[in-house]
């Protein structure tokens, strides 16, 4: 026979564990929002207070966060890995805009229009984690902190640069604008290393660049062959940047010059 403190434990066991679960999950929130830089001039109860707000999420590979059209009532910070910032041109073509990560705001550049919807769509490039931020508490409170307001007034200006060099190099050959996406994705890396952490696929350069795969396999191949990259798995390390440094200006060495020269293709 099952004395009746025991009884009253097993019954009650599932709520307790229920709410072990949810005190996990905030402990969990809290501890995500005080390594933000841009709310450490908040106590432990004011995050306490405002952490329910907040939700964490992961996506996988290949996974929808948004689509274009859809509503905005939600900013997205990357936590970890990144997203394909891009439109469906038709049923089998992509357009890549951009790549985004780790420290990155989703969705935030149109959110404080009347009526905003998100203008493209976002695709999980890999395993990532995010903080959902609805749009009201993101534009009413937290947008009134200076630091997080230069950090989006920066980010967005980043990409509207981004934005404008794509349509001045439009025209440009196919080996300098992979050479200049590559080297602009580095550089907003801020390190010293040559290793690109964002995962890519010579489809997804193609789609980026707006040139064909094929095109971006040849070149990247020739490039590899040179020794002034490696590629492991869907990763790309830049070993010679002298080298892509010189066929992105347009003025190679001889050395640069015979290693793209059967890749001209304007495309």
């Amino acid at each position: 026979m099952i004395k009746i403190p025991e009884l009253i434990r097993i019954m009650f066991w599932p709520l307790k564990s229920w709410h072990s679960v949810q005190e996990d999950l905030m402990s969990d929130k809290i501890s995500v929002l005080k390594k933000q830089d841009f709310l450490r001039q908040f106590t432990e109860k004011e995050l306490r207070e405002i952490a329910p707000y907040f939700e964490l999420i992961h996506c996988t590979q290949r996974d929808t966060l948004f689509e274009k059209g859809q509503p905005i009532e939600h900013i997205y910070l990357v936590l970890y890995g990144s997203f394909k910032i891009q439109e469906s041109i038709d049923r089998d073509a992509v357009k890549i805009f951009n790549f985004l990560s780790q420290g990155e705001f989703l969705g935030v550049a149109m959110a404080g229009l009347p009526n905003p919807r998100y203008p493209t769509s976002a695709v999980c490039n890999e395993d990532s984690t995010l903080l959902k931020i609805p749009v009201g508490l993101f534009f009413d409170h937290l947008m009134q902190i200076p630091e997080l307001r230069r950090r989006v007034n920066r980010q967005i200006s980043e990409r509207f640069l981004e934005f404008q060099n794509d349509i001045c190099k439009s025209h440009k050959l196919a080996p300098h604008r992979v050479a200049d996406f590559l080297l602009r994705l580095l550089a907003r890396q801020g390190s010293q290393s040559g290793y690109i952490n964002i995962p890519l696929t010579r489809n997804d350069i193609a789609e980026r660049i707006g040139s064909q795969s094929e095109t971006v396999i040849r070149i990247l191949s020739q490039w590899t062959k040179n020794g002034w990259i490696q590629t492991t798995d869907r990763h790309i390390e830049i070993l010679n940047r002298q080298a892509l440094m010189e066929v992105e200006s347009e003025r190679p060495s001889k050395k640069a010059s015979r290693g793209a020269s059967d890749h001209l293709e304007n495309v």
